[in-house]
């Protein structure tokens, strides 16, 4: 699916950045009107949720109906697959799971973003900008049916209204960042802070915990959620020193005695080692570079499953053609060059190491500034043809990328 009149941005979902996240996020909902107008309809189809209940071996994780706002048990739409009399998988029965939807049932898709490539560019506008996991759920409601009871979500929730119309109702916040989803009474809840109908391209945003209903109107209901939970401060201090302990200082399996126990003589020294090793990492702790942590972060944050499109066949497939005035650049990869022996240098990508010619190393260093490079010239000091073929091998390691010559 093409994906280049699908949101390509966050603020086609929000509006305006800054607006959003000193007045809205972590506070109160946002509804945006025709946010997507003319575009909703290119992230998912009714269509298309045909084909993925087609498929013979959808795992039942991913589909789910609820029916008179409670859930329907996933026996009634499922069935064993099996080959030879062995049992290989469960997997959705479509014919069953279009008869609940006849009946009334809500079908609701999650990650849908691991089928349709246009949710995963959805869920990938997200991972940009939260560096966190993120979801895209679909809910397909018959007319004039009710989804789920009013409830709230542990999530960050950004519903995009695709197909039809649905009503919904919803109320303040509840304090706090609450663990778990959770069912409420509308008597309980009082009066909703908002009554409205979405419409195709409208956006809401639900900030987590907000306790919410939805019910379709005269017509088939398509919207999709993506849900989003941001990683806490503790998540990321977590990530940060287990990245410090993968130091070779950490590498040792010690013996945990009682240091209170004089007949176990290595109580004191694991207590003494323990002290050592704390106060390495406090070291580490207080020497790191916190910039260049902050953008660690964010990257292992963006390189979630289920968002982005790596087209790896696509990349190795033009590596082997790559031309002699093919524009190159360094990739994002991270890449350390070691130091030289005299005649090569040492690189670590990807875990692997290899050994270049200075020059080459050279030619990378110069390439951090984002600059680029045909392929012809990337290697100075030798003939075109062995240029473009150190070229070819780095861009099939991911090193370098091809550029796109208006933007280099």
């Amino acid at each position: 699916m093409d994906t280049s009149t699908t949101p390509q941005g966050f603020e086609d979902l929000v509006g305006d950045r800054q607006v959003f996240f000193q007045e809205y996020f972590n506070r109160k909902p946002l509804l945006r009107r025709g946010a997507l107008d003319g575009r909703a309809r290119d992230l998912v189809s009714v269509r298309q949720l045909d084909d993925i209940v087609a498929m013979e071996t959808v795992s039942p994780a991913y589909l789910r109906i609820a029916k008179d706002g409670r859930g329907v048990p996933g026996k009634a739409y499922t069935r064993t697959v099996s080959e030879r009399g062995a049992a290989l998988t469960e997997t959705v029965v479509a014919e069953q799971v279009y008869e609940l939807f006849r009946s009334g049932g809500t079908v609701t898709w999650n990650a849908l973003n691991h089928f349709l490539p246009a949710a995963r560019h959805l869920a990938g506008l997200f991972a940009d900008t939260f560096a966190c996991p993120s979801e895209v759920v679909a809910f397909l409601t018959p007319a004039g049916k009710d989804g789920y009871a009013p409830h709230h979500d542990p999530v960050d929730v950004y519903v995009i209204q695709i197909e039809g119309t649905k009503d919904w109702r919803i109320w303040e916040p509840l304090p706090g960042r609450r663990a778990g989803k959770a069912s409420h009474r509308p008597e309980d809840l009082g009066r909703p802070a908002i009554e409205t109908t979405l419409r195709a391209g409208d956006v809401l945003y639900l900030p987590h915990g907000t306790p919410h209903a939805a019910a379709a109107k005269d017509q088939v209901s398509l919207h999709l959620s993506v849900t989003v939970e941001p990683r806490r401060w503790r998540d990321l201090l977590a990530d940060t020193v287990q990245h410090l302990l993968q130091a070779p200082d950490f590498d040792g399996f010690p013996h945990l005695a009682d240091p209170a126990d004089p007949a176990d003589p290595a109580g004191p020294g694991t207590a003494a080692a323990l002290a050592t090793l704390t106060g390495r990492l406090a070291g580490l702790l207080a020497a790191m570079d916190t910039a260049a942590e902050t953008a660690r972060l964010h990257r292992a944050g963006r390189a979630r499953a289920g968002a982005g499109r790596s087209r790896e066949f696509e990349r190795l497939a033009s590596a082997d053609a790559l031309a002699p005035a093919a524009l190159l650049r360094r990739s994002p990869l991270p890449v350390e060059i070691g130091p030289s022996d005299g005649a090569r240098s040492a690189l670590l990508v990807n875990g692997h190491r290899l050994a270049v010619p200075d020059a080459v190393a050279d030619a990378l260093r110069g390439l951090q500034d984002g600059r680029a490079v045909t392929a012809a010239r990337f290697f100075p000091g030798v003939d075109e043809a062995r240029s473009v073929h150190v070229a070819q091998g780095l861009t099939r390691l991911g090193v370098l990328e091809t550029a796109d010559p208006m933007r280099s």
